[in-house]
């Protein structure tokens, strides 16, 4: 029985139990609206009627888009960054499988030819040959695989041969006393009016002899350390190790079979299609610009085996964007400056000419067939020449372009409006382009000189690719698939 004025045990307890805990009073205000904004409790509150990609969403959006774009710009940046580092680490592996996969592509055609009698006779009836080869005539698979490395070797060979030209020349000539004593006399006259100008410039009497000397005991110094002799054996072993990786990758790629275009995907049909055509490209100007600058030189009064070793190395460096141009205007000039038997104006004429035409060639049709037969910019090619480098060193300058096309054609069939924006990014700005048929206007840059724009225009037209640049429209896709299963047939 309760107490007078008292509470009962179990509303005593009750009681301590509501003083311990915390409650917000009542309220009895109007219940608001509920807040989209992101709390500790809540980051994310994704609204439906956002855009699709939040990443280029609007300004008038709630800041959950924003706080999305940030998340997802630093999840791109730090996986950009881990996928740098495994390139790196991983550059013994994947450097010669690249190298690889790009030489199957290219000897599919030959090993495919002289394996497959269907393929033959295809090719042949396509190129309008079947009534010069009426007959037929292949070799096992493995024979033609066999062939077709033999090839690349050889072509690889041409290298070691200018090599060997130049090296038989000099050993030649420096037996003559006569060529030996005015190679000499060169050297020496060349010494001296760089003493000359040196004492002019720094006022100074010794300072040519005194940089001669310093130059000769840091080359003895460097010749006789044994870190330098280790350093170049690890290289070229394992430059070696990457020639034999890639021709046993090849080997393997090229075992299977050819299979229709139907069963690959539209991403590798395109890279396929694109791989080639640059290379056929590349291959075309490189030897445009080396037989003009061998030729040049020739005429301007450089020997002829010289001039041959000089136009092959040319040829196998304009493989390299920018850069192989570079060190290939630069490699003639100090046989052109030491050679004894040239006039002055056949060294000035040396110098200058080849280089010009090499330039005008390069410089002009290069970046149009960039930018037509790889929708490629010239800066998105730069960068990536820069960048590709740094991670694998020459192979990547020279593997970087066709990386980069690769990666704009994923981008481009990946289902994301940020991936498109990126392609986009790369991809250079043309005239009269048309989007789901509507017709967009580029902006035009300036051309100070009318015929360097007409040549590029026209150069545009010879390098114009047919259906390899962004597939959009359902058309186009089916145009691809028809023509890739009319070579399949």
């Amino acid at each position: 029985m309760p107490r007078r004025g008292g509470t009962a045990p179990g509303a005593r307890a009750s009681a301590a139990h509501d003083d311990d805990e915390f409650a917000f009073p009542t309220s009895t205000s109007a219940p608001r609206e509920s807040d989209d904004t992101p709390s500790p409790s809540r980051p994310f509150n994704f609204n439906e009627n956002l855009s699709p990609s939040p990443i280029f969403a609007p300004g008038h959006h709630t800041a959950s888009a924003r706080d999305v774009t940030v998340i997802t710009m630093g999840v791109a940046v730090i996986a950009s960054a881990c996928a740098c580092w495994l390139l790196q680490v991983l550059a013994y592996l994947l450097r010669p499988l690249v190298t690889a996969t790009g030489a199957a592509l290219l000897l599919r055609p030959l090993v495919d030819f002289v394996s497959d009698a269907a393929y033959q006779r295809e090719t042949l009836r396509r190129n309008r040959l079947r009534l010069c080869c009426p007959r037929v005539f292949t070799v096992p698979r493995i024979v033609a695989i066999v062939l077709a490395l033999v090839v690349v070797c050889a072509v690889f060979g041409t290298l070691v041969w200018a090599l060997y030209l130049g090296r038989v020349y000099f050993l030649v000539h420096w037996n003559d006393p006569d060529w030996n004593s005015r190679f000499t006399s060169r050297i020496n006259d060349l010494g001296r009016s760089m003493s000359e100008m040196a004492k002019r410039v720094f006022k100074k009497d010794d300072v040519a002899e005194e940089a001669w000397a310093r130059l000769l005991a840091n080359i003895e110094a460097t010749l006789k350390d044994e870190e330098f002799w280790e350093t170049l054996g690890v290289g070229v072993f394992h430059y070696m190790q990457d020639i034999m990786l890639m021709l046993f990758y090849t080997l393997f790629l090229l075992a299977p079979r050819r299979e229709l275009s139907r069963a690959r995907s539209l991403v590798a049909r395109r890279i396929h299609k694109a791989t080639r055509r640059f290379v056929s490209i590349m291959v075309q100007i490189a030897v445009v610009r080396a037989l003009s600058v061998g030729s040049l030189l020739g005429l301007c009064g450089v020997p002829w085996p010289l001039a041959i070793a000089v136009a092959i190395v040319s040829f196998w460096l304009f493989f390299i964007p920018t850069l192989g141009s570079i060190v290939a205007s630069i490699l003639p000039l100090p046989m052109i400056v030491l050679l004894p038997d040239l006039t002055e104006r056949q060294r000035v004429a040396g110098s200058i000419i080849p280089n010009l035409v090499s330039f005008l060639v390069g410089d002009l049709i290069g970046p149009v067939v960039y930018r037509k037969g790889l929708d490629l910019n010239e800066v998105t090619v730069l960068l990536a020449l820069v960048f590709w480098y740094s991670v694998w060193g020459a192979a990547g300058a020279v593997l970087g372009v066709p990386l980069t096309c690769a990666l704009k054609i994923v981008l481009e069939e990946m289902p994301h409006e940020g991936a498109h924006a990126l392609a986009a990014v790369m991809a250079p700005v043309q005239n009269d382009t048309t989007v789901n048929g509507d017709t967009a206007s580029a902006v035009r840059v300036p051309m100070t000189l009318t015929f360097i724009a007409w040549l590029k225009r026209t150069c545009g037209r010879l390098f114009r690719p047919s259906g390899t640049t962004q597939p959009r429209r359902r058309a186009d896709e089916e145009a691809l698939l028809a023509e890739s299963s009319s070579d399949s047939e």
